[in-house]
């Protein structure tokens, strides 16, 4: 039968890991303020805080701090086995911190409980030791041959302290010894890792940073106690002091986390730690209020949520935003950035901006130009590498090693390139769809110049009568002022329209010697929009300049009829014609035909009967939709 693992959340590990460390905490802090005269449980008959040596608080609180966040590291990740090696490490810590106090305590203790807070103090010191270089063999990288020098670090010191402590003539302190050599080895593991790391930044920066705490950690001890006693010398300091030496490491580790995620562990890492650090405040506030100051439950348990509340909480929000976003860029600068890059004039300088934006702020080590593999920001190599898909006219491209090495890129800064991406697309759409207004306002203004100002000029440069040219002028430039402002009026009648227009047509065909055949056909009263009544006077026009121009017609006729859904103007004459098959659109046809169909319409133009004359057919939806 399957046997399944049952889930442990990492809360509920690092709730239990802790409250058995505060259990030894207590017991320890019980045992050290106990008098001369024997163990008693009324606080009374306690030693007071300050008559207590500080070496015993230097011990208790080096080993506890280290043990909590070793216990951390682990509760997240159990089953990785740098993080079961540093919990290891922390536990050792907690042990030789610990059990370094009994020659301190005031109460008695017989000779063989002091023999094996001895023995304790040493077994741990050296298991410290030889944990250490385990731990930095294997993270951040693999270096060569580390399970040979695993083995042979465990068996050799291992051996060497088991002899010392229960050999034929037990020695205690060669243990002193032990500790100075294991020290070395594990300044010079690390040295080795910082240097076996020098081509992987990542690993790089890693290795430099949790070296760095390790050796001045390691060596601040070496240098006050190990080197000193080993030599034959007195320490330079308390030992019990000196163990705070080795918080560097631990605190050194919790800073790494925050800014190299070691171990892979994210932000909310620091959430959970900080929830269950208010929990812990609270437990010895009023341990401390009923011990202490001999409150009763309630009233020490009042006071602790009290002071939490408005202590503590506030403390930890404080402390929170500075350590977690105070390197938090602001966005909105950037997304000005981001619009200023996505509207530069030319392809090249917006492909430069657009790639300086993310260069400057996600400072990556490496930066190159890749084949396109979707269009979705994709983080990669462990989130060493963050893709960056084509956004506009700019190739998609690859970050690599963010903030100079020193981090990796996080799913706030996906969601941040993402934001980037989509306000550069749409800036984008924004410029093209402005572009696209501008080609065709422009496109629109020739047309009506063409087909409907030069319709007009070439009319009054035919009339005869001045006074009537001055008219037709008046009436050209009021169109242009139309073209150039494009008048959206009201609603005009259809008959209105037409009866102006069909005067303007008779007019120039009669200077020619052109006779107009017009009709009309409408079943109602219909009304036209500006656009349409552009639209028809322009064709009407320029087929009218066509005509007289190239076809040599004698008669024109121009039949439009009108049913209510659709207007359809017909203008032919039996001018040349033209062949169909040679024929091309001039500028004025391809405005024409431009024009109608922009309304939704129809436009064919074929040659008459027996290739005699031309045929022009215009369509027009009474509801033209503008396209």
């Amino acid at each position: 039968m399957a046997q399944t693992s049952i889930y442990v959340p990492p809360y509920l590990r690092l709730t239990v890991l802790i409250g058995l460390g505060i259990a030894a905490f207590i017991g320890s802090t019980f045992f050290a303020l106990q008098s001369a005269d024997g163990i008693s449980f009324n606080p009374a008959d306690w030693r007071s805080v300050t008559d207590t040596p500080g070496t015993i608080w230097a011990s208790l609180f080096t080993g506890f701090l280290a043990y909590l966040i070793s216990a951390w590291i682990w509760a997240l990740k159990p089953d990785d086995p740098p993080a079961i090696l540093f919990a290891a490490s922390g536990l050792m810590t907690l042990g030789f911190c610990f059990a370094s106090i009994g020659f301190d305590l005031a109460v008695p203790l017989s000779q063989s409980t002091l023999m094996s807070m001895m023995v304790t103090n040493a077994l741990t010191a050296s298991a410290f030791g030889i944990i250490m270089p385990c731990l930095f063999l294997i993270y951040p990288g693999k270096l060569p041959f580390w399970r040979f020098l695993v083995v042979a670090n465990v068996l050799g010191f291992g051996g060497w302290t088991l002899i010392s402590a229960f050999g034929p003539q037990q020695n205690l302190a060669v243990v002193q010894l032990i500790t100075f050599c294991e020290m070395i080895a594990i300044i010079v593991v690390v040295i080795w890792q910082v240097l076996a790391s020098r081509s992987e930044p990542r690993r790089f920066a890693i290795a430099n940073f949790l070296g760095v705490s390790t050796i001045i950690g390691s060596g601040g001890f070496i240098a006050t106690v190990a080197a000193p006693i080993s030599f034959g010398f007195p320490p330079l300091m308390e030992p019990s002091y000196a163990f705070a030496f080795f918080l560097i490491i631990y605190v050194g580790l919790a800073i790494g986390l925050l800014r190299y995620r070691l171990f892979d562990l994210g932000t909310w890492a620091y959430r959970l730690a900080f929830y269950v650090s208010a929990a812990i405040v609270m437990i010895l506030l009023d341990l401390a209020l009923v011990t202490v100051l001999a409150l009763d439950q309630g009233q020490a348990i009042g006071i602790s949520l009290f002071a939490v509340a408005i202590i503590y909480l506030p403390l930890r929000d404080i402390l929170w935003r500075r350590i977690l976003h105070a390197q938090r860029k602001t966005n909105q600068n950037l997304m000005h950035k981001v619009l200023d890059a996505a509207l530069q004039p030319t392809v090249e300088s917006r492909r430069q901006n657009w790639q300086k934006i993310f260069m400057d702020h996600f400072e990556p080590l490496q930066h190159e130009i890749v084949a396109a593999r979707g269009d979705g920001v994709e983080m990669s190599r462990e989130s060493l590498s963050l893709y960056i898909p084509p956004a506009g006219d700019a190739h998609a491209f690859e970050l690599t090693y963010p903030n100079n090495g020193r981090s990796l890129f996080s799913k706030e800064d996906v969601v941040l390139a993402e934001q980037m991406i989509s306000i550069a697309r749409h800036a984008r759409e924004s410029r093209h769809a402005y572009d696209r207004g501008v080609a065709e306002e422009r496109t629109r203004i020739a047309r009506d110049i063409h087909d409907n100002i030069s319709a007009q000029l070439m009319r009054a440069l035919h009339s005869q009568r001045d006074d009537r040219k001055d008219t037709m002028i008046r009436e050209t430039l009021s169109d242009l002022r139309d073209v150039i402002n494009n008048a959206q009026g009201t609603d005009l009648p259809l008959e209105n329209v037409l009866a102006d227009l069909r005067a303007e047509t008779a007019e120039r065909l009669d200077a020619q010697g052109v006779t107009l055949k017009w009709a009309l056909r409408s079943d109602e009263d219909n009304t036209l929009s500006a656009s349409m009544v552009h639209a028809i006077r322009s064709v009407i026009r320029e087929a009218i300049s066509n005509t007289l121009k190239h076809a040599g017609a004698k008669v024109l006729s121009v039949d439009i009829c009108s049913n209510g859904a659709s207007i359809e103007l017909r203008i032919s004459d039996d001018g040349t014609g033209f062949d169909p098959d040679a024929v091309t659109l001039g500028h004025g046809l391809n405005n024409m035909k431009a024009r109608i169909e922009s309304l939704g319409g129809d436009f064919v133009l074929k040659a008459g009967e027996q290739g005699k004359g031309a045929n022009l057919v215009a369509t027009l939806p009474m509801k033209a939709n503008v396209s």
